[in-house]
């Protein structure tokens, strides 16, 4: 029976974070996904547009300039990048730059090898820079990165224009050996690049189109396993990249290339405000937004001081890294809390909830349903599995077992009075009657009302 209950709860906390990886990647690419929609229809209605601006007279001017624009974007992904010491942002928009360079001048259809090599490199490229999003340049994984970056610019450059044939005929010159190896290798290629498939996919080879098939593949299982903002934004450029390459004119170079460039400046700004707004482990929203809110609260509602009992305990018996399990277990039912709570993280592991235009009396309800809630909700704590490799040496070692703990919460609550007037003064009461519930024996709801 505890078997199967240990199951059971198994596939529940599965399916909660198949649910939650979910639901954040699909919040995560709701900004990625309307720029793109935004930018199809305006790839869709380009020859209209340009007609309409065309008999605007002076208007015409300024669309001679838009194919700059992209670079303006990457230019600020750079920048961006570089203060916040992100790699990946850095050199996944310079890699955007130098791909819409090459394209924008030699195109991508039949007979463009750089175009070509370019579209079978940079997805690739996309991913492994999305990994490097919390890697500084000046290191030896950022320099590394750089180098391969560089190499491969140099490696399509001078093995993909066709216009090196002097290049060529000094290399036979000096070696003829190396000069042949090396013509050999640019023949290689152009039939390689060349290779077109029959899906109507003209402006992007086989190999190309096998690129981004491996990028989209990795993206979503990366994202599906470790969900993150900068790596959602990767992703949209990616998509916004291939519908680039798929149409393969000129104004879809521009138009997706500088969405792709603007996806990655967003993500990068949202990702900035999370790490400023909201706490990484619990998913919650940290002190600085809770700050923010009381300074915004009216004349009526209610704070709730919620902290976790004998946690430092628990720590020390099974270890934190148990011990932020239990943090983003009691954060996940926190943030579900009903009465239009609004939850955040306190510090370690005490909590906050506040109850907009509420009074105790009607918060309560939802605060006592929050606590039983958690203390009817059994723990389990699995021991360590076998770490024996030797597989003679497996048998003879005792199966990893589990063990069903109980986690309760301990909460004050308070409401402004004539004697506590500020958000502050009501938050430090909620927290001295949170003590008074301790003393009290803990796993109670103590309110100023009592």
């Amino acid at each position: 029976m505890a078997l199967s209950r240990s199951s059971l709860q198994f596939w529940q906390l599965a399916r909660v974070r198949v649910g939650f990886s979910i639901k954040k990647v699909g919040y995560s690419l709701l900004v990625p996904g309307l720029l793109i929609i935004i930018s199809s229809i305006m790839v869709y209605w380009w020859p209209d547009l340009v007609r309409t601006v065309g008999d605007a007279g002076k208007a015409n001017a300024l669309l001679q300039l838009l194919p700059v624009l992209p670079y303006a974007v990457f230019s600020a992904g750079v920048i961006m990048g570089w203060r916040y010491s992100n790699t990946g942002m850095i050199l996944g928009s310079a890699a955007l730059a130098l791909s819409y360079g090459c394209l924008a001048a030699t195109g991508s259809g039949p007979g463009a090898v750089m175009g070509a090599g370019v579209l079978v490199m940079l997805p690739i490229d996309l991913f492994l820079l999305s990994l490097l999003t919390k890697r500084r340049l000046f290191t030896s994984l950022g320099m590394a990165a750089l180098s391969v970056l560089v190499f491969q610019i140099l490696s399509i450059w001078i093995f993909c224009e066709p216009g090196l044939t002097d290049l060529v005929n000094t290399t036979q010159q000096l070696s003829p050996e190396l000069g042949k190896r090396f013509a050999d290798i640019q023949t290689r290629l152009n039939l390689l690049f060349n290779n077109h498939s029959p899906l109507g996919m003209e402006h992007l080879s086989i190999l190309g189109q096998v690129a981004f098939c491996w990028s989209f593949i990795v993206f979503i299982a990366r994202l599906y396993f470790a969900p993150d903002q900068l790596g959602t934004g990767f992703f949209g450029a990616l998509c916004a990249v291939f519908l680039g390459a798929v149409i393969g004119s000129p104004q879809a170079y521009m138009i997706f290339f500088f969405t792709a460039g603007l996806i990655l400046l967003v993500t990068s700004i949202e990702a900035s405000f999370s790490m400023a707004y909201m706490d990484e482990l619990t998913g919650l929203p940290g002190r600085r937004s809770l700050n923010e809110t009381m300074l915004n609260l009216g004349r009526k509602y209610v704070i709730a001081m919620i902290d976790i009992d004998h946690f430092k305990k628990f720590n020390d018996t099974y270890g934190h890294k148990t011990g932020d399990q239990v943090l983003k277990m009691i954060a996940t039912r926190l943030g579900k809390m009903g009465g239009g709570a609004k939850t955040f993280r306190y510090g370690g592991e005490e909590f906050t909830a506040i109850f907009p235009g509420k009074e105790i009396f009607e918060a309560l309800p939802h605060i006592e349903k929050y606590r039983l809630d958690i203390e009817n909700t059994p723990f389990i704590i699995r021991s360590k599995g076998r770490k024996t490799s030797n597989a003679s040496a497996r048998g003879k070692e005792p199966a990893p077992t589990t063990k069903r703990v109980k986690v309760t919460v301990s909460i004050g609550v308070a409401e402004p009075t004539r004697a506590l007037t500020k958000p502050e003064q009501v938050m430090k009461a909620a927290d001295k009657i949170l003590y008074k519930a301790k003393k009290s024996g803990r796993n109670c709801v103590k309110s100023s009302q009592d």
